[in-house]
């Protein structure tokens, strides 16, 4: 199941080396991240990103804008980050991309107190418990809500198929020799980033649409005029 989990730490440097440990995880085949955040709420409750794991690699994002980041990240992490930095409450109201329950948005603000870190990212993950139980010396809160793409609208058979090339190539990870896992990881990279294109672009047609169902409206409230 693909989730979108939150995971809180009382300080940067327990977030930092979870983080590695999901890389760990993901390099033995057990999770795949799709999209990986690290954010920091100071003392003031303001939201900074400290760094984030795209399909691109790791970059540290000292000075980059929540806005920037959250148009570069596909998916509903960009979402949820403009959601906790209070950057996109209008927008997330009105979004139609995910179904989000209010009870996992509440309890994702209000683990995120100020000085606190958290890890916001999109998991595959076929048992929770396993990466709860390898979280747990870092002292980790996680919540987790299932990524419900609106289908008909977001979502299309291509992604799917993506995801099932990578679960298969994921699978294979675990019987591998040492020289087969490199290969086998550059190929799961390579369709991480492809299912990230492929969703951008769904993105923006649906932008178009919504644009196009909003231009008739503009038009006939110049008329009534």
């Amino acid at each position: 199941m693909t989730n979108l989990v939150v995971i809180s730490f009382a300080s940067e440097e327990q977030a930092i080396n979870a983080s590695h440990k999901l890389v760990e995880l993901e390099s033995f085949g057990d999770i795949t991240v799709y999209e990986k955040v690290i954010v920091k709420k100071d003392s003031n409750g303001d939201t900074a990103v400290l760094e984030t794991d795209t399909s691109n690699g790791l970059r540290t994002l000292s000075g980059m804008t929540l806005g920037t980041l959250i148009g570069a990240l596909a998916g509903p992490v960009g979402l949820l980050v403009g959601i906790v930095s209070g950057t996109l409450t209008g927008a997330a109201l009105e979004s139609r991309y995910f179904d989000f329950s209010e009870d996992f948005i509440s309890k994702v603000i209000n683990q995120l107190q100020p000085g606190t870190v958290a890890i916001i990212a999109e998991i595959y993950e076929e048992n929770p418990a396993f990466m709860d139980s390898a979280l747990d010396p870092f002292g980790a809160t996680v919540s987790r809500s299932n990524v419900d793409y609106e289908y008909d609208e977001y979502i299309d058979d291509r992604i799917k198929e993506i995801d099932d090339k990578i679960a298969a190539e994921r699978s294979k990870i675990k019987s591998s020799v040492a020289a087969e896992k490199s290969k086998i990881q550059q190929k799961i990279a390579q369709l991480k980033e492809k299912r990230k294109q492929r969703i951008a672009k769904l993105k923006e047609k649906q932008k178009a649409i919504i644009a196009k169902i909003r231009a008739p409206k503009k038009q006939e409230v110049t008329v009534n005029k």
